[in-house]
């Protein structure tokens, strides 16, 4: 698990440095650095998975698309370098890079500190013929480091975006890979419905009310009949191609029905689930919005999922503007799905020298500080509502 993030002059930091829980909850105002949070994770494994042997950051891919290096550095510190860094309880690495003055297009690699060695693009190992290090990418590391570094190349990450109006979805280049890749919209969700429907789901990951019942489809069903009652998803193959047709139905008996015929926020929550779910190990989940299109019960129960998946499944860092998520989170503390000290949540107030709070959780799901625009917005109407302002 990632117990750590480190960043230095990138957009709104000029330095941070914040703990990762179990269960991560970024939380505050538009603009105030949690989404430059979540893309410092992005850019290194984006970095890795597009060519793990390139001195340069990739700006710009699959999963995140931030322009140009002039966007990304600290504008108000005239920065020139960006640091990135990760660490578990075993190891830590931390990327370096420097603006190419004479381009300006690129941040090259400067160096990598890991396991505390600090190498760069052209130093060699103590006794070793062989670089140190090739791009991005140690060559010679640690079993922890190594698990360290994985965890950064297989993340899932889902974004607030999901393909619209559609019920035909694309199977993914790396399907038989051991990690599982949901596509950032999610548009790989079906395949791996249809491929793993009948494989167990791993210890705890069973929703309180059908614990018996140990497969993803079953337990995948029954987490989407907590959101949206009675609802179930298939997915099925479409023959002679690489493709597959999701559908739906909101009652156990009712007739199968496209994504865009259930329900916006069926088809948006669908993705969620299946990362929670079948996540591996050494797979981080990333999550923008995930109370997007629901109903405030849903809102509430899928926080209650997500604490749970985070107790027994892998880490989740989710940003969210949703309340209703937040108390999800809290009932599930409270039921004791999750301990509290797994779980992290932190606010990110309007731009200050020290904007980034961390909020602390008792046992019984209480926050004993609730600052100024942490979700206060409702209680602020209702009083004004009934002249108490």
């Amino acid at each position: 698990m990632i117990n750590q993030i480190w960043i230095e002059n990138l957009k709104c930091f000029s330095k941070l440095q914040i703990d990762l829980g179990k269960l991560t909850l970024l939380t505050g105002f538009n603009a105030g650095g949690k989404s430059t949070v979540l893309q410092s994770l992005l850019l290194l494994s984006q970095s890795i998975r597009m060519n793990r042997t390139s001195n340069s950051l990739a700006l710009n891919g699959e999963q995140v698309a931030l322009g140009s290096p002039s966007e990304v550095l600290n504008n108000r510190e005239g920065a020139k370098t960006l640091s990135l860094g990760i660490s578990n309880s075993e190891a830590s690495f931390l990327w370096k890079f420097f603006l190419e003055e004479e381009f300006r297009r690129s941040l090259s690699l400067a160096s990598v500190e890991f396991e505390k060695e600090i190498v760069t693009p052209y130093s060699k190992a103590i006794g070793l013929e062989q670089p140190a290090l090739s791009g991005i990418t140690p060559v010679y590391m640690t079993a922890a480091s190594a698990n360290l570094y994985q965890e950064l190349e297989h993340l899932i990450f889902l974004s607030a975006g999901r393909l619209n109006q559609t019920n035909i979805f694309p199977s993914p280049d790396d399907a038989f890979q051991s990690s599982i890749n949901l596509g950032t919209i999610g548009q790989f969700a079906s395949f791996w419905l249809y491929q793993r429907g009948d494989s167990a789901i791993a210890d705890g990951l069973s929703n309180p009310s059908e614990s018996r019942a140990v497969t993803l489809r079953l337990q995948l069903n029954s987490w989407m009949s907590e959101l949206f009652p009675g609802t179930e998803v298939n997915a099925v193959p479409i023959e002679k191609t690489n493709q597959m047709r999701l559908e739906f139905r909101t009652s156990p008996t009712g007739e199968w029905n496209s994504p865009a015929n259930v329900g916006y926020g069926i088809s948006y929550a669908f993705p969620i689930l299946m990362a929670g779910l079948l996540a591996g190990k050494r797979q981080p989940v990333i999550i923008d919005s995930p109370e997007a299109h629901l109903h405030p019960m849903g809102q509430s129960r899928m926080g209650h999922f997500l604490a749970n998946a985070a107790q027994h499944g892998n880490q989740m860092i989710v940003e969210t503007h949703s309340d209703h998520l937040l108390n999800g989170v809290r009932l599930a503390v409270r039921d004791g799905r999750i301990n509290p000290d797994d779980v992290a949540i932190y606010f990110f107030a309007p731009k200050a020298e020290s904007h980034v709070t961390r909020l602390a959780l008792d046992k019984s799901g209480r926050i004993s500080d609730w600052p100024a625009g942490f979700f206060d917005q409702a209680e602020k109407d209702l009083a004004t509502l009934a002249g108490w302002n």
